[in-house]
């Protein structure tokens, strides 16, 4: 049996060695109302058989809409190997010490702006000009000018989408595209055969 899990870090790999400048980026999709899904682009931290990781500041919209549903879709998408992976899953805590990794390797500017979120204004927030936005960021860069001194915000948070559904979609030159479903089913997955 296929394991789809497997088959996403094997692909993962094959396009890093390709340079494909999406292999870090996935994309998560929430729903914020009855009537309204939202999606946004991440940083694509960890994909084990545990899940795959992304890291979120609880200050966001898309921490609040996770909490209420306590799952999410999320896809990634390869265009150097012809790879796109949908997934949908609960939600589950990463491990401190995994968020601990993540956070070490962020930049300035990007563990900066988590700092931001706790002490000046929560992601996606109105503010009155990009100005005032880049003054705070300044203050920060103050009080830590060094990357490696910066420490995690109580507000960042590592979580994995536990994959339940995978749809796999295997591109060709011809558009007769392979696109299959795995669904879990207790430690094993079912797979079904999708019309692309």
């Amino acid at each position: 049996m296929v394991d789809p899990v497997q088959e996403i870090i094997e692909e993962r790999e094959r396009a890093r060695e390709r340079g494909d400048p999406l292999v870090d980026v996935c994309y998560l999709v929430t729903v914020a109302s009855i009537d309204r899904a939202e999606a946004r682009a991440l940083t694509l931290r960890d994909i084990t058989h545990r899940g795959i990781g992304i890291l979120i500041n609880r200050t966001s919209p898309k921490w609040r809409q996770l909490s209420q549903t306590e799952t999410a879709t999320l896809l990634i998408h390869w265009p150097s190997v012809r790879r796109q992976y949908r997934i949908w899953g609960r939600i589950v805590p990463m491990e401190a010490d995994r968020v601990d990794t993540y956070w070490k390797r962020k930049n300035l500017g990007s563990k900066l702006l988590e700092h931001y979120y706790t002490d000046v204004q929560a992601q996606s927030r109105p503010i009155a000009s990009r100005e005032e936005f880049l003054a705070g960021i300044d203050a920060l860069r103050r009080r830590y000018p060094d990357v490696n001194t910066v420490p995690p915000p109580p507000s960042l948070v590592g979580v994995y989408v536990d994959p339940r559904d995978i749809e796999v979609w295997h591109g060709s030159e011809e558009r007769l595209h392979d696109r299959r479903l795995f669904r879990r089913s207790g430690a094993d997955w079912e797979c079904t055969t999708l019309v692309p």
